[in-house]
């Protein structure tokens, strides 16, 4: 492919910031990919830095030492799905997973942040960054038969883009794209024309934005009873709450993949996923919670397969209700914490310290601001300064992973600088709910699980802005939403970083939600399974897996 002159442009800059110590050669291959450049131009960036230019992105999978083996079927245990089997509505860690055994993105976001074509050969943005062009892979079939083309593509991200579609799609396309920006030049490419200009936007119809997953055309909202996708399996039953099973695609575009026959999805609590991995009856642990799993991580016929990830615990405050309309209030409880004892409580240590700003230390950007360290004295005056009485406080905490054990600290915490906090444990499926009246974004005190996101727009965009479609803390500061939409818009990696060290600052010191901790994803997996590796959004990429 011949880059534009925006990309060439970019790469320089590069370039520029590696040389002048502020980008790691590594970041520049991520951003490279990004940008759309290819493998060459990357290199030849990497020459012109001194670095190597035989770096290369993240393999799809982790490396095995045995050579791939065909055959067998592979059991996987995880939490069931709490809602429809619908890749337009689904938003929890079983029906994704279940979902992308079937059906697949334009690319693949990797651990390293990097991107990964799949479906798509190929990006390019205009000068501008504001209109994205995207070559399709050719030759590509629906395990039904029917030909992958530019009509399908577009007729997806129309329907993602509709407001009556109920995806959760819109949370990233909101204020970006529009169904009528969306268009098909060929069979073969498909435009996306911006709302705004957008320098990260191949992120936003990649795997992380997890319902963007290719359909056909005529896509009747069925998957359930007919799931239709490209992807390496085709999946031969399904029953709820139970198990998923799913077989080789023999049609599959690439060559001589899936090496499994086939694989089996059991769901069950995190309790019953510990004992079938200890008993043997199951090979792969979607998602290993640190907590309760110190059995798993001690087993010899288990490995544990990790990944720093940009997935965190949000703990919201409504500023727009008492008593959390205080900032006092909001920042005293934010010193209450301990975040390297959080760490080692609930992670053994493991993961990335939070500093109550959605730029995780992960990002390329490299926003830096003094970290918040716990201080009773302080703390105790911002509750003085309050006016904070004594009267409880109620944290809801969902049933997921490490979550109530979260909880529990917080209130600990908290307690010796006078903050009583009560604690209301709730299901997945109660605290989700199915309309925008769920506890998780009306709560005035709570703590939601967010996947990794591979840019912090994704976060910041339905998070923290005003119109924020997942606004849950309610927060509205116009200063913020403005560095926002030029954050995104701003191509010179030095200014952007400027820019979102402003955004953090802002939001660290307004305190609308405290983030603590990023986590390291685990994953539990038998010795004898290769070619596969955690994945900082606990997603499952099976393509590559084997059985030794």
């Amino acid at each position: 492919m011949h880059e534009n002159d925006l990309q060439r442009e970019l790469g320089q800059n590069l370039v520029d910031q590696v040389n002048k110590g502020r980008m790691t050669r590594r970041e520049l291959l991520v951003r490279g990919t990004v940008l759309g450049l290819s493998l060459t131009t990357i290199g030849s960036l990497l020459a012109a830095c001194g670095g190597s230019s035989s770096g290369s992105t993240a393999s799809a999978t982790a490396s095995a030492s045995a050579a791939p083996k065909a055959g067998g079927t592979l059991r996987v245990t995880m939490v069931p799905p709490t809602g429809a089997l619908d890749p337009i509505t689904m938003y929890d860690a079983g029906a994704i997973a279940t979902v992308q055994q079937v059906g697949e993105y334009l690319a693949w976001v990797e651990n390293d942040l990097s991107l990964r074509p799949v479906l798509a050969e190929s990006w390019t943005p205009d000068s501008s960054a504001k209109t994205w062009t995207f070559k399709l892979r050719q030759n590509v079939n629906f395990n039904n038969g029917q030909p992958m083309t530019a009509d399908d593509v577009v007729a997806t991200f129309k329907r993602l883009c509709d407001p009556k579609s109920g995806s959760s799609a819109l949370s990233n396309f909101n204020g970006i794209l529009s169904s009528g920006g969306i268009g098909k030049v060929d069979d073969t490419t498909v435009q996306f024309a911006l709302d705004r200009a957008f320098v990260d936007f191949p992120y936003l119809v990649a795997s992380t934005n997890y319902n963007c997953i290719i359909l056909p055309k005529d896509y009747a909202g069925n998957f359930q009873k007919d799931p239709v996708g490209t992807g390496p399996f085709t999946m031969e039953s399904y029953t709820l709450k139970q198990k998923a099973s799913f077989k080789k695609n023999p049609d599959y575009w690439q060559q001589g993949l899936p090496y499994l026959d086939g694989v089996v999805f059991t769901y069950a609590d995190e309790q019953a996923q510990s004992l079938a991995m200890q008993s043997g009856s199951q090979d792969v642990q979607l998602s290993t919670a640190y907590q309760g799993s110190q059995q798993l991580l001690a087993d010899p016929k288990l490995k544990i397969v990790s990944t720093p990830s940009a997935q965190m615990r949000e703990v919201q405050m409504r500023v727009d209700k008492a008593p959390f309309d205080n900032k006092s209030l909001r920042q005293a409880i934010a010193y209450c914490l301990d975040r390297k004892a959080i760490l080692q409580a609930l992670f053994g240590g493991k993961g990335l310290l939070g500093n109550d700003n959605v730029f995780s230390s992960l990002y390329p950007i490299g926003v830096s601001i003094p970290q918040r360290e716990q201080d009773y004295t302080k703390a105790k005056q911002l509750l003085s300064d309050a006016g904070y009485a004594g009267e409880s406080l109620t944290l809801i905490a969902e049933e997921y992973l490490e979550v109530p054990q979260y909880a529990q600290i917080i209130q600990q915490q908290c307690k010796q600088a006078g903050l009583n906090i009560k604690i209301e444990q709730q299901s997945q499926a109660q605290y989700y709910g199915k309309d925008a009246s769920a506890p998780w974004l009306t709560a005035p005190f709570a703590i939601t699980d967010w996947a990794a996101r591979p840019i912090p727009s994704q976060y910041f965009i339905p998070m923290l802005t005003s119109d924020g479609v997942w606004n849950s803390s309610h927060w509205s500061n116009s200063e913020f939403d403005r560095l926002a939409k030029e954050y995104d818009a701003t191509v010179d990696e030095a200014k952007r970083k400027d820019i979102g060290t402003q955004m953090a600052t802002i939001q660290t010191d307004e305190t609308p939600c405290i983030i603590a901790y990023w986590i390291e994803v685990l994953r539990a997996v038998r010795t004898n399974v290769n070619g596969i590796k955690a994945d900082g959004a606990e997603f499952l990429d099976l393509t590559h897996t084997f059985l030794a």
